[in-house]
């Protein structure tokens, strides 16, 4: 959007509730939305934040797996080549990434992700899951997506 814009786009039950904040608007808390918006989305909203285009994004997330910045950058680019179909770059990165860590869960699972899912090597995406499955036996994404890729070999 135009000149710092702040936009959010929040969704309940599928439909969205909230288009855009108007110019030079940036809610930082549930108080700051309309009342009528309010009502809708109450507990919905809870711990929403958004910010001016300008600001740099904070993780929204918590850190789990304590990676570093670089990794977390590194990740995000590799995700980013994912969508715009750069596979090979994606992979090599990745691979890159789990040579200085071969227990990493985020590069395990995005690896099994892009071999399942953008190359259809459902095999060797069954092969990250397990390796994801055997540090982390209770990771329900990895289990699904394993189970999902198992009904093709």
């Amino acid at each position: 959007m135009v000149g710092g814009l702040a936009v959010c786009r929040f969704f309940k039950n599928s439909e969205p509730l909230i288009e855009g904040i108007a110019f030079g608007q940036s809610p930082k808390s549930f108080e700051d939305f309309p009342p009528k918006w309010r009502r809708e989305g109450e507990g919905f909203f809870e711990g929403m934040h958004c910010q001016p285009f300008s600001e740099p994004m904070s993780t929204n997330f918590d850190n789990l797996y304590d990676l570093s910045t670089e990794q977390l950058e590194m990740l995000d680019d590799a995700e980013e080549k994912m969508l715009r179909n750069d596979l090979g770059a994606a992979e090599k990165l990745l691979l890159s990434m789990l040579k200085s860590d071969e227990e990493c869960i985020p590069v395990l699972s995005n690896l099994g992700h892009l071999y399942g899912r953008h190359l259809s090597e459902f095999e060797t995406a069954i092969e990250y899951y397990d390796r994801v499955l055997a540090l982390e036996p209770d990771n329900a994404w990895a289990r699904d997506a394993r189970r999902r890729y198992l009904r093709y070999v």
